[in-house]
Parts: structure tokens; C-alpha cells; sequence
């Protein structure tokens, strides 16, 4: 059993997760979502509220504090690529509309850094903070054609985590679209973690040539495939803008 003080750690980051992922929620669904007694969840909350991490609704629900928007910007400024990118994500989605993404590998997961969020659609399964296997999603592919240590890796464990009829979830597959990846410069995802929604990708690589994480664009598939050739070409542009302040 782990030591008492790394216990609450553990217990009050899975808190702040399910406020995260979940919003606003009531003591007793906090209890159900995390397994752990009520009793605990009150005093848990009322630790996290002495120092602003969780603040409680007049309805009784705890939510996220203000004080974890000071922690959340400190921790992007300490990013090298999300300080890189910002500018070329920006242009991207007022050139666009869409949804802008930059990813990168952490812990075999293809985690969100950052985000400028698209003006047509709010059906992204991918946010802030979030993550996604290296099989799935448009940066997610792109990293993977890229990584050859993480792709021997991911393709060990194959069949992978179908999220729609359209996943790629056999070595095969995955194999065949990192081919196809490299060969033409980018990934595409078409419905393969949302029914509807369609994303480009393209790596990100430092001025010495390591692979730092993929840009995407994302949106609904009817807004995204019919400008394809178009949004690909913008994110070469901006990868390669990322790429200069790297």
C-alpha cells in the first residue's frame, strides 16, 4: 500500500479529473465515479477548497476553482511546443474554422497540449488534458507512421480499442497506414473516434529533426474532406512555422 500523503495525492488528482471530465458534480456522484467512501469525498473537497482547486455551487455541487486556471496557464507556458505553436494554431482557425490541435506522446498516449477550438462543431471527443491511443485520431496517426519505437510497441498489442466501425484496430491496418502516412505527408482520420467528424494531421518535428507531437485539423467530415488538398497544404505551413520556433 502506498504511503498515507501519496494516497491523498493519488485520490485528490482523480477528483479534480472527474470534476474535469464531468463538470459540476454532487458529492455522491463524485463518491460512485472515484470508488471512495462519502465521508471522504467531503473532506477530500473540503481540502481542495481551502486552497482553490474545487469551489461548491449554491446547488451543493463541487466544481473546479479558480485556482487551478493559474496552475493550467503556468504549466503551458512551461510547454516549448504549446509556446511554439500558438500563433500558427490561431491563423490556422481563423483560416479554417475548424478545430486546431497539438499533440504529443506521453506515456503511450497521444495527449492534447492545446486547442483553439472550431466554430461548427462540439462533438470532439479529444480536449485539453485529454488523450488518445497512438491507433486513433488524426494526430495519433501521425505520430505513430513517425515512431518507430511506439508503433513496434502499439502493434504488439493489436487488435487495439475500436471506437467506430471505421478504427484501425490490426497490425495490418496500422501498418499499411503508416505507409501511406509517410508517403504522402499526412494522416487522415474519417470517422474513426467520431461518427461525423474527420481531422488532417501532420507531424511536428524540432530544427534537428525529433519528432515533437502533430498538428490537426478537425471538424464535421462534410466541412473537412471536401478541402482537404487545401487544409493539408495550411498545416504543412504551420508545422513547419512550429517546427522554426522548436
Amino acid at each position: 500500500m502506498p504511503p498515507k500523503p501519496i494516497k491523498v495525492m493519488a485520490n485528490s488528482a482523480d477528483l479534480l479529473n472527474a470534476l474535469a471530465d464531468n463538470g459540476p458534480m454532487s458529492v455522491a456522484d463524485i463518491a460512485d465515479v472515484i470508488s471512495m467512501p462519502r465521508p471522504s469525498v467531503y473532506r477530500l473537497l473540503d481540502a481542495l477548497a481551502r486552497v482553490g482547486l474545487v469551489g461548491v455551487r449554491e446547488d451543493g455541487r463541487a466544481q473546479l476553482g479558480t485556482g487551478i486556471l493559474h496552475l493550467a496557464d503556468a504549466a503551458l507556458k512551461g510547454i516549448p511546443e504549446v509556446g511554439a505553436a500558438r500563433s500558427a494554431m490561431q491563423r490556422l482557425n481563423d483560416m479554417t474554422g475548424q478545430t486546431v490541435y497539438l499533440c504529443t506522446l506521453r506515456d503511450r498516449r497521444i495527449v492534447c497540449l492545446d486547442w483553439v477550438e472550431g466554430t461548427k462543431v462540439t462533438l470532439m471527443l479529444l480536449k485539453p488534458g485529454g488523450s488518445l491511443p497512438p491507433h486513433a485520431g488524426a494526430t495519433s496517426r501521425a505520430i505513430l507512421a513517425y515512431d518507430d519505437s511506439l508503433r513496434s510497441k502499439v502493434l504488439d498489442d493489436a487488435p487495439l480499442q475500436e471506437f467506430t466501425p471505421q478504427t484501425l484496430t490490426s497490425a495490418e491496418q496500422l501498418e499499411a497506414d503508416a505507409v501511406l502516412v509517410r508517403e504522402r505527408g499526412f494522416s487522415l482520420s474519417d470517422e474513426d473516434v467520431t461518427i461525423g467528424v474527420a481531422a488532417l494531421g501532420v507531424p511536428v518535428f524540432d530544427s534537428n529533426g525529433l519528432l515533437r507531437g502533430a498538428l490537426s485539423v478537425a471538424g464535421l467530415r462534410d466541412d473537412i474532406l471536401p478541402h482537404q488538398s487545401e487544409y493539408v497544404t495550411l498545416l504543412r505551413e504551420a508545422a513547419e512555422e512550429v517546427s522554426a520556433g522548436l
